[in-house]
């Protein structure tokens, strides 16, 4: 057993000679080995001796394929009914397969036409014979010619039998068939129908257990009934049933309002009950709690109507255009009003507003209140040192007043500082006045 990749390499004498003897035993074993060659070519031989089988690879080079067992035994894939295992070159569709394990089937143009299994013959479409010998069994067949036999029985019973005391009454010819009369009879009878929808001439005949008529009552039974019911009388809504009618056939806008169930007096179609359902009929206290409207609201409410639920009322202004809002004039009010401001530091357009209680404008003091002010001071008035200073005098500016205690950390930059001295820097309190800074105490 030996596999080679059949590329012979440059080589001393002998080891060429060792490489080509290798090649050739491979050859001759037809790859014999329990595993595949590792390097492959399209139809290169192996011989699994794992499997017990030869094999060929397929002209793609991805695959095996099985031809025979190693012993002789000739095997077959199981094929299909379109493409059998064994096949003719000139017609691939006609042949044999398997469709089952202890099955052999026979295809004719991709059609199964016979299946031996252990059960018997299963034949797919007419038998023809000059002769049958033996028991032939039939569910359904037509013998065309003289059917010649010791004894026919029907379900076991001679047919003579069968047969004894029934009176067969004839037909006017050939295209009819003789039916009694029966009017009476309370059972529900199978109505035959053609076994095809369009068939003619010689066709057979079919009966299905839903499609019945009961002579007593002369009712006809069915599944479902489709077709023009302008003529039907006494169809009521009960007699019709939950799925009597088919939502398709009806037309649309083809049901009027007066075909519709009646309704009581001022009541309104809807549905108040939890999840889907059927369409109810909604009382005017039904409304209201559907609506959240309390019982007498009306949309004619005077001043006084307003009034009494504590909303005062005054007149409107409109604003000039859709980018203004009209303003009033207070001048006077003792109290601290929000001031609003955009909700975003660089919102324009259409922003919303905020107010915080920590920013107030007072109309009487025309005091604006917020934690800190940032920014340009230079243009208040009246702001001084703070503390107790020079008393007296007019409104001369002649002092400058600083306290004598330096309590927190200063840091001077960008400018000179002078201070009245003395000054005491309080302990762990630093000043830091920049290089190119002076800082003078006088």
């Amino acid at each position: 057993m030996a596999t080679h990749d059949y590329v012979l390499d440059n080589a001393t004498g002998q080891n060429f000679r060792s490489d080509l003897n290798n090649a050739l035993a491979a050859i001759v074993s037809n790859n014999s080995s329990s595993s595949e060659p590792a390097t492959k070519y399209a139809y290169q031989w192996w011989a699994d001796t794992n499997d017990g089988v030869l094999k060929i690879r397929n002209s793609a080079n991805d695959g095996w394929v099985t031809l025979l067992q190693l012993d002789g035994t000739l095997t077959l894939e199981d094929g299909s009914n379109t493409a059998p295992a064994l096949g003719f070159r000139d017609d691939l569709n006609t042949g044999i397969f398997s469709s089952a394990a202890d099955t052999l089937d026979i295809t004719c143009g991709g059609t199964t036409r016979g299946s031996f299994s252990s059960t018997g013959l299963t034949v797919t479409g007419n038998v023809t014979a000059t002769t049958f010998v033996g028991n032939v069994d039939a569910v359904d067949g037509d013998f065309d010619g003289t059917l010649e036999a010791d004894a026919i029985t029907v379900a076991g019973v001679a047919l003579a039998t069968v047969i004894a005391g029934t009176t067969v009454t004839t037909a006017t010819n050939a295209n009819h068939v003789s039916v009694a009369d029966n009017e009476s009879t309370n059972e529900n009878n199978l109505i035959p129908f053609i076994e095809d929808a369009s068939a003619t001439g010689n066709v057979g005949l079919e009966s299905d257990g839903d499609f019945t008529y009961n002579p007593s009552t002369g009712t006809v039974t069915a599944t479902a009934f489709s077709g023009n019911g302008a003529n039907l009388t006494n169809v009521t809504a009960s007699s019709v049933g939950n799925d009597g009618v088919v939502t398709d056939s009806i037309n649309n806008d083809a049901v009027t309002f007066v075909k519709q169930q009646n309704i009581a007096t001022a009541r309104v179609l809807g549905r108040t009950s939890s999840g889907s359902g059927n369409v109810e009929e909604l009382t005017a206290a039904n409304i209201r709690t559907l609506i959240n409207v309390e019982d007498g609201a009306t949309a004619d409410q005077t001043k006084s109507d307003i009034d009494a639920l504590g909303i005062a009322a005054s007149t409107a202004t409109t604003a000039t255009n859709a980018n203004h809002i009209s303003v009033a004039d207070n001048e006077s009010t003792n109290e601290n009003n929000l001031i609003p401001f955009i909700e975003d530091a660089s919102a324009t357009g259409n922003v919303g507003l905020e107010s915080d209680g920590d920013l107030t404008y007072n109309p009487s003091t025309g005091t604006v209140t917020a934690t800190k002010f940032v920014g340009d001071g230079s243009g208040l008035t009246n702001i001084s040192g703070g503390g107790s200073g020079a008393q007296g005098g007019g409104s001369d500016e002649i002092f400058y007043l600083s306290d004598k205690n330096a309590t927190t950390n200063y840091t001077i930059t960008g400018h000179n500082a002078m201070v009245a001295g003395p000054l005491t820097i309080d302990s762990g309190v630093t000043i830091d006045v920049a290089s190119s800074c002076t800082l003078t105490v006088v």
